[in-house]
């Protein structure tokens, strides 16, 4: 247990700072929102990726893994296209039913709050 403590806290400690940096060069070079957006999607998803592979190898080594609250909540805010990905590039969680349909879910949801942002020009602006 003390172990998974461990990671999650050098995981919070390594990404939060990492995100905010990006998002704020972000945020300097790019002025569209939708810009913005699009580069902070692609990052997350990058991320969603590359920790499945870690957990992956991780459980294929018996080393300490990753928290599945960790790898969903990647996939909440707004990882989930990368997740689902890598959950079949690397055949990793999806025997998981929290994953099997959580993950698509969490997509479908995610696409269908974009489609209303961008149906009524919330993007825009």
């Amino acid at each position: 247990m003390a172990d998974n403590e461990v990671v999650d806290g050098i995981l919070d400690k390594a990404l939060s700072p990492i995100l905010a940096v990006l998002k704020w060069i972000i945020s300097i070079i790019f002025s569209s929102r939708i810009t913005i957006i699009v580069v902070f999607l692609i990052a997350i998803n990058i991320i969603a990726i590359i920790l499945m592979k870690k957990d992956k190898e991780y459980a294929q080594n018996g080393e300490r893994r990753i928290r599945e609250i960790t790898l969903l909540l990647v996939a909440l805010v707004g990882g989930s296209l990368g997740m689902y990905y890598a959950m079949f590039k690397y055949k990793h969680k999806t025997l998981h039913n929290k994953f099997r349909y959580g993950v698509p879910i969490i997509m479908v949801m995610q696409f269908a709050y974009v489609t209303f942002m961008i149906a009524n020009g919330i993007l825009y602006n």
